[in-house]
């Protein structure tokens, strides 16, 4: 959703429990909306030029107004946040490595250690 759009939908949330006086019923909502608000603006990490077929990466690239020459560039964002584990899901991985060989070997522990971050950050 757009920062317009929260911004429009928080405003009508309010109106309305102004004038209903359901002052409590759309607290969390509220409140989601609030925290969406102050995410930082996210700035778009590359760009496609579409006319001359080439990936341009955002430091580059120092336009603000759109001309003749860069409307067709097609902004590209990240969308993901990356997920480490926790101590207790290394000593997790460790103990179930352990289970299963006498030894510690450096490149099974590495192995389960790998499996574990893309299960967590592919989803």
């Amino acid at each position: 959703m757009t920062q317009e759009a929260l911004k429009l939908a928080l405003e009508k949330i309010e109106r309305f429990i102004t004038k209903q006086g359901y002052f409590d019923d759309f607290a969390d909502e509220i409140t989601a909306i609030k925290e969406a608000l102050a995410q930082p603006k996210k700035e778009p990490i590359a760009y496609i030029n579409v006319e001359k077929r080439t990936l341009e990466f955002a430091k580059q690239i120092f336009w603000h107004t759109p001309t003749v020459a860069n409307l067709d560039r097609i902004p590209l964002y990240t969308q993901r946040t990356w997920v480490g584990l926790t101590d207790t899901e290394i000593d997790a991985i460790y103990t179930g490595v352990r289970a299963v060989h006498r030894e510690i070997d450096s490149d099974v522990f590495a192995r389960a250690i790998e499996a574990k971050l893309k299960e967590k950050n592919n989803g």
